[in-house]
């Protein structure tokens, strides 16, 4: 695992090389004092995070973000769980302000476009009292949770565990576990519901009858006091804490380490206002080799240069070359010749020979003699075969 430095006090912690988690992707820190951690199979796919003020904190655990930009200002946390899936059609903005922040569970499914914003960009005053009426407010999403198409998560909102939202809804408040939402503002249109990730658009008759009763409850949830993670006590924990490093290790310690099912369960008249369940510091346990950017890297060595040959021994091994090149050209002689002293002895070349000689001998009785010289040649090459 590797605890990058960077100026003004910035820190990434990735558990892989920045190469590998940050594809097409950049990391950008215009304040002081803001941490960054990356979970074992984080990936950033065409995404942009922007540290634009102070004592702010990301958090990615094993999930892929696709195209996305997200804007953090001053003290805030996004925190983002286990094994979401942010489909990457289009481009989402997240964008954190005034203190707050945004907290997403694990397994959820993000369609797109979809935006989230803890403010609302403007200044809104009572017109009596002149006093100001639309602070900045945190975003809590739950585990297993789906958001469709075209919605606007905005100040203010908390969706539990194994809720739906359904597309172009603008969300604003609480909606409670196991319920199907919708609208602009989303209201709840149906409860005791459960939803599966699979995705049904190349089903045929039999696999749609195949799926049209599902055995498992792994998707139900249920109100458990001791195991509830309300976002209230969060929130108050977050706002105790003075450092981004602080925030990072409470964050890493209460949330990323808690396995419960239902920490993220809520129902309508549960208890809401309950104090954080115990934890134990495991972030103290995590051991980083430090890479500090702020400093010069040392430069690998720079390959030795290959010895350059003298003129003298450039003429020497040309020379050698020239004296190999006429060794083989003699040796092919060599050859040819041999072939040819063979050819020469065999016995249809020298009846041939003799017999071209008659021919132009011929009225000197050439082909007579030419008789009595292929006798005479047959009996020597018989010889020569012994």
């Amino acid at each position: 695992m590797q605890k990058y430095i960077r100026e003004n006090g910035n820190i990434i912690y990735s558990f892989k090389p920045l190469n590998e988690v940050l594809i097409n992707s950049s990391i950008n820190f215009k304040g002081k004092n803001n941490a960054v951690f990356l979970s074992n199979n984080a990936k950033l796919n065409n995404v942009i995070i922007n540290f634009a003020h102070d004592d702010s904190v990301a958090f990615i655990s094993s999930s892929v973000i696709n195209n996305a930009v997200i804007e953090i200002r001053f003290n805030n946390v996004f925190y983002i769980g286990e094994g979401c899936y942010i489909n990457p059609a289009s481009r989402k903005f997240i964008v954190l302000a005034e203190g707050r922040n945004i907290i997403i569970g694990d397994r959820c499914w993000l369609s797109h476009p979809i935006e989230f914003h803890t403010l609302d960009w403007h200044l809104i005053y009572d017109g009596q009292t002149n006093q100001r009426i639309n602070y900045s407010k945190s975003i809590y999403i739950g585990d297993h949770v789906w958001i469709g198409a075209d919605t606007y998560i905005l100040k203010g909102t908390q969706i539990f565990s194994g809720s739906i939202i359904g597309a172009r809804s603008t969300v604003t408040k609480q909606y409670y576990s196991n319920t199907i939402n919708a609208g602009n503002p989303a209201k709840e249109i149906k409860s005791n519901v459960f939803w599966d990730g699979k995705c049904t658009q190349g089903y045929s008759k039999e696999i749609t009858q195949y799926y049209s009763c599902c055995s498992k409850d792994n998707f139900k949830y249920t109100y458990n006091q001791n195991e509830f993670l309300s976002p209230k006590a969060i929130e108050e924990k977050l706002d105790s804490l003075n450092t981004a490093q602080e925030k990072l290790e409470f964050v890493y310690n209460a949330i990323y380490c808690n396995k419960n099912k239902n920490r993220f369960a809520y129902f309508k008249d549960m208890p809401y206002d309950i104090p954080l369940p115990k934890y134990e510091n495991k972030f103290k346990s995590l051991k980083f080799e430090e890479i500090d950017e702020t400093k010069p890297q040392p430069t690998p060595p720079a390959p030795k240069p290959t010895p350059q040959p003298t003129p003298q021994e450039l003429e020497i091994k040309s020379l050698k070359e020239a004296l190999s090149k006429k060794e083989k050209d003699i040796s092919s002689l060599e050859i040819n010749y041999q072939k040819a002293l063979n050819t020469k002895n065999h016995l249809s070349y020298k009846l041939g020979a003799a017999l071209i000689k008659a021919n132009k001998n011929w009225y000197k009785g050439g082909y007579i003699k030419f008789i009595f010289e292929a006798i005479k040649i047959k009996k020597e090459h018989n010889k020569t075969k012994i």
